[in-house]
């Protein structure tokens, strides 16, 4: 640092504690009273800083440490579990605290590294990225088919009573369902009974208490042989799996890593 530099910050420090700190003259400079007084206390705090920064880039740079992750009990059952448990035998010195939440959870005042969930990517505050598409598709249990009206074509879907899961925020409680070849078809759906939780909509479907969308990996993973797929070349369209974070800035290795990691394991 240039002697001005410095002549200039010690004048700042003197005018701030209203002392003089330097005895100066055309030949030497020495500490006055207060001068060394203020030397002895602070002449510690150097090294301390340096050690300080040293432990931060360390923490900075191992992977290690806590992530706190937010998601829906479904996805975090069935979804986040095993690749947590793969990922942990990698880098066993990170620990992962899941808060487990089917309602919306706010990442920031509930100090969560990442939210993942289904549907649309609505915060403007976060960022986003898709994880993978999914498909939901028309489910009814044998025991309510058994006895409900026949299901021959799509628009009999009308005639149904539905469980709908409150989160898919169908407009006007229409659905459009679409198949590979981009054949659509609008069902206006008649809400019998609602859930905001996904494991909660589908226990109701298998009940028999009526028909209902369900996450085909969600219906695959409980493998309930009572639960049938409906006009299974039908599925709703646009639905995605996202992972939500504050920010791109500063983001810990540990966490960048499982970010990718995410990516990569669920789009293989």
């Amino acid at each position: 640092m240039a002697k001005s530099k410095v002549s200039e910050q010690v004048r700042s420090l003197e005018s701030r504690l209203n002392v003089r700190l330097l005895h100066r003259s055309t030949r030497k400079i020495s500490l006055t009273t207060e001068g060394h007084a203020f030397y002895q206390h602070s002449n510690g705090l150097l090294p301390l800083a340096e050690q300080a920064v040293t432990a931060i880039q360390h923490l900075s740079s191992d992977v290690a440490g806590v992530i706190r992750i937010g998601t829906t009990i479904d996805v975090g059952s069935y979804v986040l579990s095993p690749l947590i448990s793969s990922f942990s035998a990698q880098y066993p010195n990170v620990v992962f605290d899941i808060q487990l939440d089917d309602g919306l959870q706010d990442p920031v005042a509930a100090q969560l590294d990442m939210v993942i969930r289904m549907g649309e990517l609505t915060s403007s505050s976060m960022v986003g990225r898709e994880l993978a598409p999914f498909e939901m598709g028309v489910y009814a249990s044998q025991t309510y088919l058994a006895d409900a009206p026949p299901l021959t074509q799509l628009k009999d879907l009308e005639q149904h009573p539905w469980v709908t899961l409150t989160r898919l925020n169908l407009p006007q409680d229409r659905l459009t369902l679409t198949n590979p070849q981009g054949q659509r078809c609008e069902i206006q759906t008649r809400p019998k009974h609602i859930c905001n939780a996904p494991l909660g909509a589908m226990s109701m479907v298998q009940q028999g208490m009526g028909v209902g969308l369900i996450a085909n990996f969600l219906a695959d993973e409980i493998k309930d042989p009572s639960l049938v797929r409906l006009f299974e070349d039908y599925h709703l369209p646009d639905a995605t799996m996202n992972i939500l974070y504050p920010s791109r800035r500063h983001l810990t290795p540990r966490v960048r890593l499982f970010i990718d990691y995410l990516i990569d394991a669920i789009r293989a």
